[in-house]
This record gives C-alpha cells, structure tokens and sequence, in this order.
C-alpha cells in the first residue's frame, strides 16, 4: 500500500513544481538571477535563467564564454551593491526585454535579458551585458539636446 502512495506523492509533486514553474513571471525570473548573482555567483546566475529556456543547452559553449566574461567582469569591478530596473520594452505580450543598472563598486554594468513566451512558460532567450551605460546616457542626452534646442 505505501508504494501507491508514494507514486502518486511524487507525481503529484512534480507536477507542482511544473505548474510553479509554468507560473514565473519575467520579473520572478531576474529577481531570482538577480538573487542568485547576490548569493551563489554570476555561474549559478546565468544558469539559473538559462534552465528557462530547454534549447540553451544547444548552446552551452556560447553560454560558457558568457559565463567566464561575466564572471570576469563582475569580479574586477568590485562587491555588488545591488540592482534597478531601467527598461522594461515589451513587443507584444509575450515578448519582453528587460534593462538592469547592476552596481558594482567601480562602475555599473548593464545586464539586458530577453524573455519570450511561446506558448505558457516564459523563457531567457538572451542575456547580455557591458559597461558603456555612460555612453548610452552620453548619445541619449545629445538626442534629446538635439530636440530641445529645435523646439526653442
């Protein structure tokens, strides 16, 4: 008699865990990386937000590289202090890209992830990051510079 039960715990559990899972949000999936980034490393991190998504591992060379650069760059520019949310651009419902300000001691570094909802799951379906926030900022001034100047 324990046997059945037993079965039927462990399917029910695992179907859990797939219904919670089928339930993460974009946002529920970067403060989770982000979480992870805080307490285990950039390692654990990255593939945390990569075992979204069932074809990266298609693609583990190119997500090892990410991982070493990351790792690197994470460690050179100093303790993490924290994260802000700069853009959140969706391109339809269930097409989303997320821009986060990191802050390290030396400088920022800026982390975009793509997240695509295929069907009923949301996925990572990119990850990327530099430094060049100050440009950024740089050439959007100058645009909206550019603007107002016109309309004075």
């Amino acid at each position: 008699m324990k046997y059945p039960t037993i079965v039927m715990l462990i399917v029910f559990v695992g179907t859990d865990i797939d219904f919670a899972l089928a339930q993460s949000t974009p946002d529920e999936i970067a403060n989770k990386f982000f979480q992870l980034y805080q307490s285990k490393g950039s390692d654990d991190a990255v593939e945390y937000i990569f075992s979204t998504n069932k074809y990266a591992a298609n693609s583990q060379d190119a997500i090892d590289e990410l991982k070493r650069n990351l790792k690197r760059a994470s460690m050179s520019y100093g303790k993490f202090w924290g994260y802000e949310l700069i853009v959140k651009k969706p391109a339809g419902r269930d097409f989303l890209m997320m821009t986060f300000l990191v802050k390290h001691d030396r400088d920022p570094l800026t982390f975009r992830i793509l997240f695509y909802k295929p069907n009923e799951i949301w996925q990572v379906q990119n990850f990327k990051f530099d430094n060049k926030m100050d440009e950024e900022l740089e050439e959007a001034s100058k645009a909206t510079k550019a603007i107002t100047a016109e309309s004075n």
